[in-house]
């Protein structure tokens, strides 16, 4: 059994959590080209009913919203994350890393952003949990 210094386990699990990530924001990129797709149907099956299906363009038009929000709250959080990665793709001062994920949470909550301080307390947990683990000592 090979013995993984706690850093080096800490480093791997804050990878996974960045990768995951990376990972929800390429899948939002995707949800937010499907719905202005939709929306463009929307446009056109209301222009057809002779204006008559305004309800279809509002509900997709606040469920794109609602992606837009997500994905640029996750691009703020990489953006702050990626500030404490190295050239080797480390992450340092674990601390200062939560702190200032922390930071932006309030920050967006103070300017009545709920939604997007939500999204951003959810990584932060991600993010906190990646750091503060307990390791499994069972053998």
């Amino acid at each position: 059994m090979a013995i993984i210094s706690r850093n080096m386990e800490t480093q791997e699990r804050i990878i996974n959590t960045f990768e995951e990530l990376q990972s929800a924001i390429h899948s939002l990129k995707s949800q937010i080209v499907e719905f202005e797709m939709l929306f463009n149907q929307a446009c056109n099956r209301h222009i057809a009913s002779d204006f008559k299906k305004e309800w279809l363009l509002d509900r997709i038009s606040s469920r794109h919203t609602m992606i837009l929000i997500r994905h640029d709250s996750l691009q703020l959080i990489q953006e702050t994350v990626s500030a404490y990665r190295d050239y080797d793709g480390f992450f340092l001062d674990h601390k200062q890393l939560l702190d200032a994920i922390e930071l932006l949470m309030l920050t967006h909550a103070e300017e009545e952003e709920y939604e997007m301080a939500a999204i951003i307390k959810k990584w932060h947990e991600k993010f906190a949990d990646a750091v503060y683990f307990l390791a499994d000592l069972s053998y």
